[in-house]
């Protein structure tokens, strides 16, 4: 090729770099769509034990819902703010 009409190195190098970079952010949305997953159905199992639990008379029941209930509370604190 006649000079100047090929593409340099540093040209080549950079477009290595952007791919690369831009296989990374796919795995970061994969990763956030999971996490957002994961919060969802947690916050659904909650609202559910609360539901349960505004029914519920029956204490050795309640007390399980309630364990339940703080399990669920750290595991989505686990996920972190969104």
């Amino acid at each position: 090729m006649a000079r100047g009409w090929g593409r340099s190195e540093e040209d080549q190098g950079a477009e290595k770099e952007q791919a690369k970079e831009a296989r990374g952010s796919g795995a970061g949305a994969a990763r956030d769509a999971v996490t957002a997953a994961k919060r969802r159905s947690l916050e659904l199992s909650l609202a559910r034990i609360d539901d349960l639990l505004s029914k519920t008379t029956n204490p050795v029941r309640r007390e399980a819902l309630e364990s339940a209930r703080t399990e669920i509370q750290e595991r989505l604190a686990g996920l972190g703010s969104r």
